[in-house]
C-alpha cells in the first residue's frame, strides 16, 4: 500500500466517524464548551443548515477518497483539496474562539495529510502518466 492510499484511508475513516457515530458525542476536540456537532457548530456561530451541508459536503468527500483509495486513485486529489478547504474552515474556527491545541489538532493534521495528497509531486506526476 502506498502513502497515498493510507493517507486517504485515514482521513476517511477519520471524517466519517466524526460524521457518523461520533456526532453527537462529547469528546475534548469539540469547539468551545460543546458537547455535540450540533452545539459545537452553534458555538462557532453556524446554524444546522449549515451543518447538514458541511456534513454532507465531508461525507461525500470521504467516500470519494476511500473509494481513490481502494479503486479509483484519480478522485483522491480533488476529493483531498475539497477536503483540504474544509480543515482550513475548521482549523479557523477552531482558532476564532480561542481554542487550544487539543481542540485544534485534528482539523490540522487533516488538513496536512489533505495538503500532502494535493500537492505530493510523486503523486501528481504518477495520475498524469
Amino acid at each position: 500500500m502506498k502513502l497515498t492510499q493510507y493517507l486517504s484511508l485515514f482521513v476517511s475513516i477519520v471524517v466519517l466517524s466524526a460524521w457518523s457515530f461520533q456526532l453527537n458525542r462529547p469528546s475534548v476536540f469539540r469547539g468551545g464548551t460543546a458537547t455535540n456537532m450540533s452545539e459545537e457548530f452553534a458555538t462557532y456561530g453556524l446554524d444546522g443548515s449549515i451543518m447538514i451541508g458541511v456534513g454532507i459536503s465531508k461525507v461525500i468527500l470521504a467516500l470519494l477518497l476511500l473509494l481513490g483509495a481502494v479503486k479509483f486513485p484519480k478522485y483522491i486529489k480533488p476529493a483531498a483539496a475539497g477536503m483540504a478547504l474544509f480543515m482550513l474552515g475548521a482549523v479557523y474556527f477552531h482558532l476564532s474562539i480561542g481554542d487550544g491545541i487539543i481542540p485544534t489538532l485534528p482539523a490540522a493534521i487533516l488538513l496536512l495529510c489533505c495538503l500532502t495528497l494535493v500537492f505530493d509531486p510523486k503523486f501528481i506526476n504518477k495520475q498524469k502518466s
